[in-house]
């Protein structure tokens, strides 16, 4: 649930109980009906909180439930008026949730400023629109990370199967700032009998990294490899736009850290944004480095920070171009890593293939890492087809509201296999971008 959801499910709570300030208001009946609806809200909170129910559906239910349990529903008023809200919802909700891949592609097409979309099949560009943007990776930088270890243990200078105390990397967990990704990692490593005297493999880690997208893993596996090893890595692979790599969960920090004058938003947003690109990733360095040695005990530090400071967080994320990371995955798709990297590589990459059945009966490979924040909605992909088709995708999206945001999640999925799958669609995609 985010902050706006929170202050919904507690307005009604207190708009419930608003009326019982007055003496004559708490009669049995309204009792009993501010019981249930309280009881319904909680209701909502559990399902979403501890079941892992989605907020929208959990709402639609528990509005549901409120109609049902309302006497004055069964009245022919009641009736018609909730009749008629329900269908409202209905066809509101159909014109929203529906499968609908084309609001993807309008959306590329119709902001040129904030969106890239590269594509390319068998080694052919087809579409390339504002490919060469710097645009914010958010966790898509995972991918760059990947393959350094890969090389890495290709070069003998990692062995995979090393154990990670949990300790360590626990020292970069920055609660409620991923999403429950780290949580989530954790857990599954519990319940496979993983974890061994609170140790991981290193290889967990890194999967952990790219599969739950642990920004935890992320930062541990920075300082491992090393800051200026990913950096070069990026140079060798040709990635010529790529910014340079920094902790992602410190940078969180520096709101709180920096140095400021004045308590006032506004004031220290400017401060923020007036250090140079050079000192804010030097301030998130050291920073992390804190968080190593256990100067920052991050488990006593708290995520308050306003969507005004996120998106200036959001905005000051590791940036590359979408050809950049087409050219990344182009290398990995090609085998142009050495034996062992590409293989420890795709391992890494290619979980979608171990959690959906359907990809495996398409697809020979496939390879893919998102990235998002508030703001930022990402992903990038590589395919191959079991005749040897290969397809490298790439779309970055950037300055989004709320609205936005939900409708590209809903559709991502859709459009990327709509294009995947379908020969004519994506012909046809590509022909829309040609004048653009």
């Amino acid at each position: 649930m985010n902050r706006l959801a929170w202050i919904g499910m507690l307005g009604i709570i207190i708009f419930t109980l608003i009326p019982f300030l007055k003496r004559d208001n708490r009669t049995e009946k309204a009792i009993k009906q501010a019981i249930m609806t309280i009881t319904i809200v909680l209701g909502i909170i559990v399902a979403v909180l501890v079941f892992g129910v989605s907020y929208v559906t959990a709402f639609l239910i528990g509005f549901l439930l409120l109609i049902v349990f309302d006497k004055k529903t069964y009245t022919k008023k009641g009736l018609l008026i909730y009749g008629s809200i329900i269908l409202v919802l209905g066809i509101a909700s159909y014109a929203v949730f529906r499968d609908n891949p084309e609001y993807v592609l309008n959306h590329v097409q119709e902001n040129p400023d904030s969106t890239s979309f590269y594509l390319a099949e068998n080694g052919e560009e087809l579409i390339t629109y504002e490919a060469d943007v710097v645009r914010p990776l958010a966790s898509t930088v995972k991918m760059l990370i990947a393959v350094e270890y890969a090389m890495q243990i290709d070069e003998g200078s990692l062995d995979k199967d090393s154990s990670v105390s949990l300790d360590d990397v626990n020292r970069y967990y920055f609660k409620n700032t991923d999403g429950h990704a780290h949580e989530d990692w954790l857990s599954i490593l519990e319940s496979e009998g993983e974890i061994k005297n609170n140790e991981v493999a290193l290889h967990d880690v890194v999967k952990g990294m790219v599969t739950y997208s642990s920004n935890a893993n992320t930062d541990y596996l920075i300082d491992l490899l090393g800051i200026d090893a990913i950096n070069e890595r990026a140079e060798t692979l040709g990635l010529t736009q790529h910014e340079d790599v920094y902790p992602i969960v410190s940078a969180l920090l520096i709101p709180t850290y920096i140095e400021s004058a004045s308590e006032d938003e506004k004031q220290l947003i400017k401060e923020i944004e007036a250090l140079s690109m050079d000192e804010y990733r030097s301030l998130a360095i050291g920073l992390s480095k804190e968080m190593k040695v256990g100067t920052i005990k991050i488990e006593e530090e708290t995520s308050d920070s306003s969507l005004a400071v996120q998106r200036v967080w959001s905005d000051r994320l590791i940036g590359a171009s979408a050809s950049d990371y087409g050219t990344l995955l182009a290398v990995i798709s090609n085998d142009e890593l050495p034996e062992t990297a590409a293989e420890t590589v795709r391992d890494v990459l290619e979980w979608p293939l171990r959690f959906h059945e359907e990809k495996q009966e398409r697809f020979a490979h496939f390879g893919a890492k998102g990235g998002s924040t508030a703001f930022v909605l990402n992903n990038a992909l590589y395919a191959e087809d079991h005749d040897g088709n290969q397809i490298e995708m790439v779309l970055l999206t950037d300055d989004l509201n709320f609205w936005n945001s939900m409708l590209l999640r809903q559709n991502m999925n859709s459009f990327e296999t709509k294009l995947l799958e379908n020969e004519a669609y994506r012909q046809k995609v590509q022909e829309e971008f040609i004048d653009l």
